[in-house]
């Protein structure tokens, strides 16, 4: 085995831990998040996204004291999957919401811009706003109380020791269990759903369980994105489909 081939089987091993097995075995140089939005295009190796992962659990862990809860509140977007997993490797309780209120209960939350207010008056202390746009740049404006996690992410360390006992992801108010993926690592799975939903947070945990790529398509054709990214399935709010 060579030694290119030994350390892409660390960093793979290293993400598989990181989210107590959320994300399954899979070759970390390979494509693992594929982000449309129109005209614009976003990829993340399985490497790339380890280090988000860990520069979102060390922010959490060394910025924040390792809050129980962090909650989502974003749409479909690279940026919420590894925000979800990186609250899972700090050992956090992951709340996926549609509303605010949904997040009554999290010390931190990460939310689009146009949430972050609400988001603080639901009583989460720590609103960390995310611009949204492909490539995850700064807010232009910001309320008070609140941050921009454009900034504040990225400072933190790419590498992150903590392995936690298993992945706690919630849906609302009720923890919530991946569906069988029916596909395996060699797929290529793309979903146009809000991961606020039951069928949508299923599409992303069940893919990535499976140790297949994500591809999240947030505006445009759905049958030219299935083409152009060489997709082997699609999930709507049916189920699984095969190309």
């Amino acid at each position: 085995m060579s030694g290119r081939t030994e350390e892409c089987l660390e960093r793979h091993v290293s993400l598989h831990q990181l989210t107590a097995g959320l994300v399954g075995p899979r070759d970390p140089a390979q494509p693992l998040l594929t982000y449309l939005d129109g005209d614009a295009r976003v990829e993340l190796s399985g490497s790339t996204t380890a280090n988000w992962v860990s520069k979102t659990a060390n922010l959490l862990t060394d910025g924040y004291g390792g809050p129980a809860a962090v909650g989502l509140l974003l749409p479909l977007h690279w940026q919420a999957v590894c925000f979800l997993l990186g609250g899972v490797a700090a050992g956090a309780r992951v709340v996926v919401a549609a509303t605010a209120d949904d997040l009554a209960d999290c010390e931190l939350a990460f939310v689009s811009g146009d949430q972050a207010e609400a988001v603080l008056g639901a009583g989460v202390e720590e609103v960390l706003a995310c611009s949204l746009t492909p490539f995850g740049t700064r807010l232009s404006e910001l309320p008070p109380m609140v941050l921009d996690a454009a900034v504040e992410v990225p400072g933190y360390g790419d590498h992150f020791s903590g392995r936690p006992a298993s992945a706690e992801v919630w849906l609302g108010a009720s923890r919530f269990e991946p569906p069988p993926p029916g596909v395996g690592a060699g797929d290529r799975v793309l979903t146009a759903l809000d991961p606020a939903s039951s069928t949508g947070l299923g599409a992303l945990l069940g893919t990535l369980r499976a140790g297949a790529a994500l591809v999240l398509l947030r505006s445009g054709d759905r049958e030219q994105a299935l083409r152009g990214e060489s997709a082997t399935a699609w999930v709507d709010e049916s189920g699984l489909h095969r190309v």
